[in-house]
């Protein structure tokens, strides 16, 4: 598909959704090493959000595939979609979630733990006091 055809076809899946402006040339020239990477991927700028974001012709429906880091096009750009891309590192992804899920729910059960003994530490006079005067 060449380029204008291209982006006769973004425009055709943008219409409708005037905050979101599409982006086919900057300094780094970000937009076409998407393209060279994935031919569905282009680059938009939110107007509503004043952030750029990464869209994909593949998805159906919504086009939304990630946001631009730092709001900057920049190269991490082409690393965050290379990261975020499942059908290259379809199991890796899958793996660290369950081990960011893992690590969540052990931070949260050792919180949940420190507030108990707090909740013990401050009621434990009382108790003592009761017990004490054989109440």
């Amino acid at each position: 598909m060449g380029q204008l055809a291209f982006e006769r076809e973004v425009y055709e899946r943008l219409q409708g959704k005037h905050h979101l402006q599409p982006v086919f040339s900057d300094c780094y020239d970000i937009t076409s090493r998407l393209r060279e990477y994935d031919k569905a991927l282009f680059i938009v700028w939110n107007t509503r959000r004043q952030r750029y974001e990464v869209h994909s012709l593949d998805h159906v429906g919504n086009t939304y595939a990630c946001e631009v880091p730092n709001n900057r096009l920049d190269g991490r750009v082409e690393e965050e979609v290379r990261r975020g891309d499942l059908r290259v590192r379809g199991k890796e992804i899958f793996r660290e979630i369950d081990e960011s899920n893992e690590r969540l729910e052990r931070m949260i059960e050792r919180e949940r733990r420190n507030e108990l003994r707090a909740i013990a530490g401050e009621v434990k006079p009382y108790f003592a006091k009761m017990a004490w005067e054989g109440v």
